[in-house]
């Protein structure tokens, strides 16, 4: 959630007699660098202090603990010492432990401030990629959220959250092969089952769009001589993007891959191939905001699903439901 502020913590825990925090900072920075590289001269660089600093620092260091953080000697490269490794270690611990805590804390603290704001509405940041149901939702909510959509890959999407850049990824999932395979790839790399969590939005049906008359009604069509198939949106020279049904409308192409819903809207054929589902994944500590209650509302509303029901190929029946990470990956068991 978004307010005019923002929660920052840090892991500093390093300090001593005539020892300042943020000198236990640049000592800790630096000797991680020194882990990598065996350079004073290049750590220095890589932690943003100087050569003098970074000498400065390694010095404090060894009279607070009464003994060398690094082993130094004439031609050799520089390396941790026993105390320096364990210090190091030290500090990764403290980052691990503190990590999760301070994660539900950056999202639990606004969320509590914001609520006690006059007229303030909550808001969510929701990355996702492209579905004709998004508008639908922020319809449904805004008088209750203020709901910021960017609309970018599935994989940006999921990676943004996992950096916190947003508080919600989109992404649908294909219940059929390769593209659910791809879609399970991102989830492991980028959410962890213990933080995050997701939420059905809606189905929608995937297919074969066709030009009317063109006699295609199956992939093992697109084989015949002279078809022109495209793949994915698309530019004119123009700058204009055009999306696979809008492509096939005005001639560019015989058929392509796309929602019932975009062929219904042109006019097309269509050939359903999948049914996909999407999500939106967020953090578990999210879900005890203000601005998550409210999405939560919106999608279970029968406003909001009479409004995906006008979508041909669109089901909202489960829409709101909090669901496991794995289930996205449904489509295994099936198989």
């Amino acid at each position: 959630m978004h307010t005019g502020f923002s929660v920052e913590f840090d892991h500093a825990w390093l300090a001593g007699r005539g020892f300042a925090r943020e000198r236990g900072r640049t000592l800790l920075r630096l000797l991680a660098e020194l882990a990598q590289s065996g350079s004073l001269r290049e750590a220095a660089q890589r932690a943003g202090v100087s050569y003098r600093t970074a000498w400065g620092a390694l010095g404090d260091g060894a009279r607070l603990f009464g003994a060398p953080l690094v082993d130094m000697k004439r031609g050799r490269r520089a390396s941790l010492s026993t105390l320096g490794r364990r210090v190091l270690e030290a500090d990764e611990r403290v980052r691990r432990g503190l990590g999760e805590q301070f994660e539900r804390l950056r999202v639990e603290i606004p969320a509590l401030i914001s609520e006690a704001l006059p007229g303030a509405r909550p808001r969510l940041a929701l990355h996702a990629s492209h579905d004709l149901a998004l508008a639908a939702l922020q319809a449904t909510c805004a008088r209750a959220l203020d709901l910021e959509v960017v609309i970018r890959g599935a994989d940006e999407s999921l990676a943004a959250l996992a950096r916190g850049e947003c508080d919600l990824a989109g992404f649908h999932v294909a219940d059929a092969l390769p593209r659910a395979a791809a879609a399970a790839a991102a989830l492991g790399r980028w959410l962890d089952p213990r933080k995050h969590t997701l939420v059905h939005f809606v189905t929608r049906e995937q297919g074969l769009i066709a030009r009317p008359g063109s006699r295609i009604r199956g992939v093992h069509d697109l084989a015949r001589p002279g078809v022109r198939f495209i793949h994915r949106q698309s530019r004119a020279p123009d700058g204009k993007d055009f999306s696979v049904a809008e492509a096939v409308a005005a001639g560019r192409a015989d058929a392509g891959f796309g929602l019932r819903a975009d062929a219904t809207r042109h006019r097309l054929a269509f050939t359903p191939l999948a049914t996909e589902r999407y999500f939106f994944a967020c953090a578990k500590a999210a879900l005890r905001g203000a601005g998550l209650k409210a999405l939560l509302d919106a999608l279970a509303s029968p406003a909001f699903r009479e409004q995906v029901a006008r979508l041909p190929g669109y089901a909202a029946s489960r829409a709101g439901h909090r669901e496991a990470l794995d289930a996205a990956l449904a489509w295994v068991v099936r198989a």
